[in-house]
């Protein structure tokens, strides 16, 4: 982003802030409980302020009348010791359906429930309750991901609870929970120091008075990479994130109670990553290696936010709460495209045929001029929008209700302008021969605009509570190709199309508490996926019926849940991308008929609990089972000739965690494991169909509380050193993370 573009996004909300400052320093010097710090721990019948999640705790989510689960601070700061992956964080919830891509989870693909995990396209991504993604409903997958390692929690919706939030309600929503303006005066800080020369930082420091507060954050990250390139070079990372709160309120103590939050963001990264993985003769030898032909491959991404929150407490038992949001991420990935002609995933899928191509990739032989052709996948993105939430809670005869409406209006749009270069490989060293021209290989613009509202009522009668929801999304797609030859865009052939998706999504979600540690609860949901832009108007929404049922239990320090789950999809969504494996046009399709069903278990426990002891053993651990299969046959030139009972790809039939620890005074050591089945990465009448390896990978976690100030921290993550392929796409094999150990220190004032 251009320094000058950057100075103008922050110059108007940093003089506001400036202009507002002085209300603090007239503020009591006695710090004070804020309203936001409140809700947190609000007792029953206190209406909440912050409406953005669906459960407010842990133990609420787990009581929850269906499929919520919540990872609170101290929990999230545990698995924030090593490399900050949010795979390895959702490690731990179970029905996430996860799929490493280069080892730190800068551009994670998570699914739940089934859901296709490609780029995180087909779940709801929120920070703080607004949607997060590039361009949610125009291009969601997820080049730009808050980074978890300046976060202070996270919520994981499936079920009926989806029909809050939206667009997305088939499979799940991952809402980020950024770290909080402080009640008091606070410094925190993080140092982390590992393998492949890693270092990471994290900054935090901020202060609340009476009538407000403020906060200053920062995370960064930089590693050299685990990966090997040909002829030398850096295939790691660098990343700089900043984030500033400001916070102004009304007297706390007055009933008419307001308060109004600003939060804006700057995120960089540098990463030197490609999409070229390796045959599996060159894995089964060297697992880390990476061609010489990726050796300029970089995507560099930016991302400026800027939030406003305000609430407002009518009563004790009606409040509002509005969001206002604009995001802006502009990200080149320039990386290798084509090699003679050829995609890169044809090549790697079939060495005997392309050997000359597959020795130009390694740098082996001279090849023509322009064989090597890299692509400047060159995209804005724009997301901006206005949302509210009314909460109310209330009574009728003998049952409680706490109703919330809430209104969406959302803008979004992706540009994209793309060119490819060519080179010649000589000496294992790429010299450009052809500079393309810019706008040659992508020249346009998808748009949307949309309307959502959403009712949702938590009726309490004795026992029973129901939750009946209802959700309307109206989106208004445009897209607008300029043509190749139009760099200028002058529009002399521009070819537009326009589309139009109105959607209505019930919910209905019950839960019967047998006694007070056991309760049982279903839920039924209309599954949705909007379609995006596209230049086929046959193109339709993706929809399903969900359904779900289970029961918890809890005693002392004993929990366990199970969930049964089938998802009866009447057509799946899909876009041909190459993220995905495919030739990159963006164009979408409607993938026929699929069933979904499985079955989610989690368990955690004390061990030594009932002997009294002076230490604790916690166990936690959780199981996912996922069938998913189409219903229906049919032929599609992106996942080939499909016939009823394939399998989808991408999705582990069975996944499973588990974390057994001693903690004793001052001292904690934990030891967990997750295991993932293989996957099937391609569908159809396949000789042999290719999958990725199944593998269980071990970490190891501890900690010192050295006093009130410091404590100290190591991790070995892949313990073992376990070499498996996680993933067969974009093109060809790729490696999970090897060991990786970090070590560090950590302040808190």
């Amino acid at each position: 982003m251009a320094p000058n573009n950057l100075f103008f996004r922050f110059s108007i909300p940093i003089s506001f802030l400036i202009l507002c400052s002085p209300l603090l320093s007239f503020a009591e010097e006695t710090p004070v409980e804020t309203k936001e710090s409140a809700s947190v721990e609000a007792e029953e019948g206190e209406s909440r302020l912050n409406r953005i999640m669906v459960a407010d705790s842990k133990e609420e989510a787990f009581r929850a009348p269906g499929s919520v689960n919540v990872i609170e601070e101290e929990e999230l700061q545990d698995q924030l010791h090593g490399v900050d992956d949010i795979h390895r964080v959702l490690r731990q919830v179970p029905g996430v359906n996860i799929q490493e891509e280069e080892g730190y989870g800068l551009r994670p693909n998570i699914g739940v429930r089934g859901v296709p995990n490609e780029r995180s396209s087909k779940i709801t991504l929120m920070e703080d309750g607004i949607l997060i993604a590039p361009a949610p409903y125009s291009a969601p997958s997820a080049y730009y991901f808050p980074p978890v390692g300046r976060m202070s929690g996270l919520e994981l919706t499936k079920g009926p609870g989806l029909i809050k939030y939206g667009p997305y309600t088939t499979g799940g929503s991952l809402n980020l929970l950024s770290t909080p303006i402080p009640d008091e005066d606070s410094l925190n800080a993080k140092l982390g120091f590992g393998t492949d020369n890693l270092k990471k930082i994290y900054l935090n420091g901020g202060t609340s008075k009476k009538y407000g507060g403020v906060m200053f954050e920062t995370y960064q990250l930089e590693t050299d990479g685990f990966k090997d390139l040909d002829g030398g070079g850096d295939t790691g990372v660098d990343l700089e994130d900043y984030q500033f709160k400001f916070r102004l309120n009304t007297d706390p103590e007055r009933s008419f109670y307001q308060e109004v939050e600003y939060k804006g963001g700057f995120y960089d990264q540098q990463s030197n990553e490609t999409y070229l993985g390796l045959t599996d003769e060159d894995f089964g030898r060297t697992p880390f290696r990476r061609y010489a032909a990726s050796q300029l491959d970089n995507i560099d991404v930016d991302h400026v936010q800027h939030h406003v929150r305000h609430s407002i407490e009518f009563s004790e038992d009606i409040d509002v709460t509005t969001l206002l949001y604009y995001n802006e991420t502009q990200r080149n990935w320039y990386k290798i495209e084509k090699v003679g002609g050829t995609g890169i995933a044809s090549v790697l899928n079939d060495p005997a045929t392309f050997s000359d191509e597959l020795a130009w990739l390694r740098g082996e032989a001279t090849s023509p001029d322009g064989a090597i052709a890299l692509r400047a996948n060159q995209r804005d993105y724009e997301s901006m929008g206005i949302q509210s939430v009314l909460g109310w809670d209330f009574e009728v005869l003998d049952s409680v209700h706490s109703l919330e409406v809430g209104a969406r209006f959302h803008s979004d749009e992706e540009d994209r302008f793309q060119q490819d270069d060519g080179y010649r490989i000589e000496n294992a060293r790429l010299v450009l021969t052809d500079e393309g021209a810019p706008g040659s290989q992508a020249n346009r613009i998808g748009s949307a605009d949309a309307w959502s509202f959403f009712v949702q009522d938590t009726i309490e009668l004795d026992a029973f509570t129901l939750v009946p929801g209802l959700r309307y999304e109206r989106i208004n797609y445009t897209r607008e190709d300029f043509g190749k030859e139009d760099p200028t865009r002058s529009g002399i052939a521009l070819k537009r199309n326009d589309t139009n998706v109105d959607s209505l999504i019930p919910g209905l979600a019950g839960k019967f508490e047998v006694n007070e540690e056991l309760s049982v609860y279903a839920g039924i949901h209309k599954g949705f996926s909007p379609p995006g832009p596209s230049s086929n108007d046959d193109v339709e929404e993706e929809e399903s019926i969900n359904y779900e049922t289970g029961a918890s239990f809890e005693r002392n320090s004993f929990y366990t849940k199970a969930t049964f789950f089938y998802t009866d999809y009447e057509n799946l969504l899909g876009a041909d991308t190459l993220s995905s494996g495919g030739t990159g046009s963006g164009d979408l399709f409607n993938g026929g008929e699929a069933d979904v069903l499985g079955v989610e278990f989690e368990l955690g426990y004390d061990l030594v609990e009932a002997h009294d002891a002076a230490f604790a053993v916690p166990f936690r651990m959780n199981y996912t089972f996922t069938d998913a299969e189409f219903a229906s046959s049919f032929d599609s030139d992106f996942f080939g000739d499909v016939r009823d009972g394939d399998q989808v790809p991408y999705i582990p039939e069975h996944q499973a965690f588990g974390s057994l620890g001693v903690e004793y005074l001052d001292y904690a050591l934990y030891l967990e494991a997750f295991f993932s089945d293989k996957m099937q990465t391609a569908v159809g009448e396949l000789d042999s169909p290719s999958t990725t390896d199944s593998y269980a990978v071990f970490d190891l976690l501890a900690k010192w509380q050295y006093n009130d100030y410091v404590s100290l921290f190591g991790t070995v993550e892949n313990l073992f050193d376990r070499e498996y392929v996680v993933a067969r796409r974009p093109a060809g094999a790729r490696p999970g993370l090897p060991l990786t150990a970090v070590a560090g220190v950590e302040f808190s004032y």
